[in-house]
C-alpha cells in the first residue's frame, strides 16, 4: 500500500462550468478487493472497474445515507459483477466467480469476454424516497467503462465520456483510476467539441495513475479543459456488516425458518458476500432470535 499516494476522488469544473469531471484514483480499494476475494487478474479488473465506476457515482449522492447499487450481468464465466457505494464515497463488492481465468487474445486481459454482453447494466439509488430509483441498460461490450458511458446516456440523460482502468500483475494492483466527464447543460459547441477531441487522453487511465497519481492526473488529463478542483474527497473499500445487522437479516426470515434452522442445523453459519466474514450463531442464540422473530410477528 502506497500511504504517499492515497485513494481519492475529485469534483472538477471544466471550462468554466460548462462540464463536469469526477477523477478518481482507486489502487488501494481495488487491491482490498483483490485480497478479501482472492481474485484472478481478470476477476480483479472487471471488480476493480465496476467498484471505481461505483464509487464515483457515490460521490453523486446528496444524503449521508443514501447508497447505490451496480449489478452487471452479462451471461459470461465472471457471472455476476456487483458494487455498493455511500454517499461517503465508501465501496464494496464482489463477482459470482472470483477465480475466473480466460486465454489472452492481445495485450490486454480479455474483460468483456469474461463478463459477456448478453446481458444488463442495472443501476439501483436509494435516495430515502418512498422507492428507489432503478435503471437498466443492455451492455455494449461488457468492457464496464463503455457500458457505464451507455448507462448515464440512455438512463439519465446525461452524455457522458467514461474511462476507466486497472493494471494488474498476478499478486498486486499496479494502479487503478476512472474518470466520468458530463457536459452541463447549456455547453457550447466549441466545448462539446474540445471534450471529444480529447477522448484518445483519457483511456489509459490506470497508466496515467501509475506515474502522476490522482493530483498529477488533473494537469496531465485536464489542463486543456480548463479544471477546477471544487472539491477532494477520501474513498476506499469498507463493508458495514455486522452481527446485528445479521441478526435482524435473519429475524425477518420469521419463525418458522428459524425453527426449522433449530432443528435441522442446531444452529446457523452466515457469510458475508462482501467482506467474506463468517457470523456462526449457535442452538440457544436462535431461540433466542425465534423469541424476537415472534414478538415482530405479535407487534405487527
Amino acid at each position: 500500500m502506497n500511504l504517499m499516494n492515497p485513494d481519492g476522488i475529485l469534483n472538477i469544473s471544466l471550462m468554466n462550468g460548462q462540464a463536469r469531471a469526477i477523477l478518481i484514483e482507486s489502487t488501494q480499494l481495488v487491491q482490498r478487493a483483490k485480497d478479501i476475494h482472492g481474485l484472478s487478474r481478470i476477476a480483479t479488473a472487471a471488480l476493480g472497474r465496476t467498484l471505481t465506476a461505483t464509487a464515483m457515482m457515490g460521490s453523486m449522492l446528496k444524503g449521508g445515507d443514501e447508497s447505490v447499487t451496480v449489478s452487471i450481468r452479462g451471461g459470461g464465466p465472471i457471472g455476476s459483477v456487483l458494487a455498493v457505494a455511500g454517499a461517503d464515497c465508501s465501496v464494496r463488492g464482489y463477482v459470482g466467480n472470483p477465480g475466473v481465468d480466460l486465454p489472452r487474445t492481445g495485450p490486454k486481459l480479455p474483460v468483456g469476454a469474461a463478463v459477456g454482453k448478453e446481458g444488463r447494466l442495472s443501476v439501483i439509488k436509494d435516495l430515502k424516497l418512498r422507492e428507489p430509483y432503478v435503471g437498466q441498460v443492455n451492455l455494449v461490450s461488457g468492457e464496464i467503462a463503455e457500458d457505464f458511458a451507455m448507462y448515464f446516456t440512455a438512463s439519465e440523460q446525461t452524455p457522458s465520456l467514461v474511462s476507466l482502468g486497472v493494471l494488474v500483475s498476478d499478486e498486486r494492483v499496479e494502479s487503478a483510476g476512472g474518470l466520468i466527464i458530463q457536459l452541463m447543460p447549456g455547453a457550447s459547441e466549441a466545448a462539446i467539441q474540445s471534450i471529444e477531441a480529447s477522448q484518445g487522453m483519457f483511456m489509459d487511465i490506470s497508466g496515467t495513475m501509475k506515474e502522476y497519481h490522482l493530483d498529477g492526473a488533473v494537469n496531465q488529463l485536464l489542463l486543456h479543459l480548463q479544471p477546477e478542483v471544487l472539491e477532494r474527497r477520501d474513498t476506499r473499500y469498507a463493508c458495514d456488516c455486522s452481527r446485528q445487522r445479521v441478526e435482524r437479516a435473519l429475524i425477518t426470515l420469521g419463525a418458522e425458518e428459524i425453527r426449522d434452522m433449530i432443528a435441522t442445523q442446531h444452529g446457523a453459519k452466515v457469510d458475508c458476500h462482501f467482506c467474506n466474514k463468517r457470523y456462526v450463531f449457535s442452538e440457544d442464540d436462535l431461540n433466542g432470535l425465534l423469541a424476537a422473530a415472534g414478538g415482530a410477528r405479535e407487534a405487527e
